[in-house]
């Protein structure tokens, strides 16, 4: 009897620690990071899609709803996906990410749609996975 209780416990013991081991798709994690290196805090926007995103080439979005305020020097992630770079430019209509930066002066001072119709920004990537692998992931701006 003894024998057999140690037999199911040293088998559970295996099943548990094994299966704590498998990795799934959601627990990977894939990430851009944005370095500022101008002398004040900027946002940003990555044109990825979503409910009220946009891809490229479209421009901004109708809201605000993602932009990222007051970035000082790093951010990391700046972006994060939980598909593979490859996988992740795959789902894009075109085989380009942009991503749009702001001053923050000018996020607080104007309306979005002032930002958005006057094109307020001070810098567009249009960045492939190639462009993106050189930069080894990393955005820097300026």
């Amino acid at each position: 009897m003894r024998a057999k209780v140690i037999i199911i416990s040293t088998l559970c013991f295996i099943l548990i620690t094994t299966s704590s081991q498998c990795k799934h798709g959601m627990d990977n994690s894939y990430v851009i990071n944005l370095v500022n290196n101008s002398g004040h805090p900027i946002g940003y926007y990555f044109a990825a899609g979503g409910e009220f995103g946009t891809f490229y080439p479209d421009s901004l979005p109708e809201t605000n709803n993602y932009i990222m305020y007051d970035i000082s020097k790093v951010q990391q992630p700046g972006f994060e996906s939980h598909l593979s770079w490859e996988k992740f430019f795959q789902e894009l209509p075109y085989d380009t990410l942009s991503v749009f930066i702001f001053h923050t002066d000018t996020l607080n001072k104007y309306t979005w749609e002032e930002v958005r119709d006057g094109y307020k920004i001070l810098k567009r990537f249009d960045l492939s996975l190639k462009d993106l692998q050189y930069m080894d992931y990393t955005v820097k701006y300026p």
